[in-house]
């Protein structure tokens, strides 16, 4: 499989092959496209407290994932806070 990203960006390229799959659109992505996060997977203790498990886990994402997940974890600041609006 090659990777779907270097095949978009630059069709006239040969597409270097891929050495992952993102974690959530499942696109082959080669090392220079891929985004490597960690992540913490938890589980349930005495009174249903959560608690991260050592060592985290690995997610790899294609850079259009990424960028999403990035998006969701920063919202931009002209975003519209429902929270702040008050009904009269």
């Amino acid at each position: 499989m090659n990777c779907f990203d270097c095949t978009t960006e630059t069709p006239s390229v040969t597409a270097r092959p891929a050495v992952a799959v993102c974690v959530l659109c499942g696109a082959g992505v080669c090392g220079d496209h891929a985004t490597v996060t960690t992540h913490h997977l938890t589980r349930v203790e005495l009174v249903n407290r959560n608690v991260a498990v050592e060592p985290p886990a690995r997610r790899i994402y294609c850079h259009t994932c990424a960028a999403a997940v990035d998006a969701q974890a920063h919202p931009p600041d002209h975003a519209i806070h429902f929270s702040h609006l008050h009904h009269h």
